[in-house]
């Protein structure tokens, strides 16, 4: 466990509870950052002791729930 993905837990279980949205249980977290020479990458953190196909389960689904509402405004804004 890197403490990076410790650091990422804790902050994330901090600012969940901040807004009152209750207590973390497991999270993947998708960013795009750049290094020093301006490249850009992706990077996929879990909370620690994440199995991958847990992290799967939950890209999926985020990516479900998204992709119906997304579709739903481009339609009507279409006609």
């Amino acid at each position: 466990m890197s403490a990076l993905t410790v650091d990422l837990e804790q902050s994330l279980a901090e600012v969940l509870a901040e807004h009152e949205r209750s207590m973390l249980a497991r999270a993947v977290v998708v960013a795009e950052v750049l290094d020093d020479e301006g490249e850009r990458s992706l990077s996929v953190l879990t909370t620690p002791g994440m199995p991958e196909w847990d992290a799967l389960g939950l890209c999926r689904y985020g990516a479900l729930s998204i992709e119906g509402p997304a579709a739903a405004f481009f339609t009507e804004d279409g006609e």
